[in-house]
């Protein structure tokens, strides 16, 4: 009989490829992969938790998480820690944890786990991926179905059974790996590594119009800082848009993960792309409206000038366009004013989406170390001052409610 592998996925959508590689691995090598996406599989020889620690919150869940799973799981099942945190947070993983890790800069460390004939790097990344389960947010989990439904507006229901359905119309492409932008705040880097592996145009070009081949129309650009694509091989994502706007097939195209600082870059290919009709999202976290704050989150850009910009771009776009963002309330040092400049900037660009996160000092990073820390107390309370002033209030997904 094969061993049964449940992959329990906490980690965020940037991953999804990864561990759909990891899912044809252990698959081609004779393993069984489970199909309770709602609970611990209490049949499974080996659970495989892989996580998300861009906040406390979410670092905390991992090891509620982890709790159930040894509690709900077989007697000697193995269970082993992927993700984010085992980079971000090595010290509290060997205490609580203390079984075997790997991390999205150290997927090898599987090939020494699991000891198996064909290895992980010889299996190609693939271009799809089955949403299991419920589409969640990040901290939202699937084995809390009801609890985490329960907490749900009826608005992010919608959009989460929205993006469910276009994930299976989806051609996914990975064009890098990796992040070097240096943001203050920022532990992920250190789970993901430096900025590596982009694909050359023509190797992006390629597996888009195999995605056309196959009668894909919607394509979705990953990346960990994908405004950062190319500069690793001399090039950049504006002339990679470029030459994706010269495509001649009926398509549409989403962005993420597009740190301002690029905007410049990608302006004009994306101006092109938004009157061919054919941008249909635009994912671009702005963090914080105040140039200040901006400075101390090393996010080296002009809030007036992405405004400018982002407003422009909009003006070109067909009435489906979507644009969403993320910010960062009650960052060290943020006063009311400050804190008030990122709800105008918000209010102005109408954002479709807004992830709202409240600051929380991550292990390791210079912002850890700012003085004039917020308490838990006053961070919530921006959190809801937020909230309650931002114009469409159901564009606001809380994730660490």
């Amino acid at each position: 009989m094969p061993k049964i592998v449940q992959i329990i996925i906490k980690s965020c959508d940037r991953r999804v490829l990864e561990l759909e590689q990891v899912k044809n691995w252990l698959t081609e090598n004779g393993f069984k992969l489970s199909n309770n996406h709602y609970q611990v599989d209490k049949t499974a020889d080996i659970i495989i938790l892989t996580t998300c620690g861009v906040t406390q919150l979410h670092e905390d869940f991992t090891f509620e998480m982890l709790e159930k799973i040894k509690a709900g799981k077989k007697p000697g099942a193995q269970i082993i820690l992927g993700g984010c945190v085992p980079e971000i947070n090595p010290e509290r993983v060997a205490k609580e944890f203390g079984g075997p890790t790997f991390s999205p800069k150290s997927y090898y460390k599987l090939d020494q786990i699991f000891n198996l004939p064909r290895k992980l790097d010889t299996f190609e990344r693939p271009n799809l991926y089955k949403m299991e389960g419920l589409y969640r947010s990040d901290v939202g989990n699937t084995l809390d179905t009801v609890k985490y439904v329960t907490s749900l507006n009826l608005h992010s229901v919608m959009r989460g059974l929205k993006l469910r359905i276009n994930n299976r119309k989806t051609y996914y492409i990975q064009i890098h790996e990796g992040c070097s932008m240096g943001c203050t705040y920022c532990a992920i880097q250190k789970a993901i590594g430096p900025l590596r592996n982009s694909k050359p145009i023509e190797t992006v070009i390629k597996e888009f119009n195999e995605g056309l081949k196959k009668g894909y129309k919607r394509f979705r650009l990953i990346g960990d800082c994908a405004g950062s694509y190319g500069l690793d091989i001399k090039t950049n994502l504006g002339k990679l848009l470029q030459r994706i706007s010269e495509i001649e097939d009926q398509f549409t195209l989403e962005l993420t993960d597009i740190n301002p600082v690029f905007l410049k870059v990608i302006y004009e290919p994306v101006k092109t792309l938004c009157l061919q009709k054919r941008l249909s999202n635009l994912y671009i976290p702005i963090q914080s409206g105040n140039d200040r704050i901006l400075g101390l989150m090393h996010r080296r850009y002009d809030i007036e000038e992405t405004k400018q910009m982002l407003n422009e771009l909009k003006a070109a776009a067909p009435k489906e366009f979507k644009i969403g963002t993320s910010v960062i309330v009650g960052f060290p040092s943020e006063t009311a004013d400050e804190l008030q400049d990122t709800i105008d900037f918000c209010n102005d660009l109408n954002f479709d989406w807004i992830y709202c996160h409240g600051f929380s000092p991550r292990p390791g990073t210079p912002a850890a170390d700012l003085p004039e820390q917020l308490s838990g107390e006053e961070v919530m309370e921006r959190v809801n001052q937020f909230r309650e002033k931002i114009n469409e209030k159901e564009s606001v997904v809380l994730d660490f409610q």
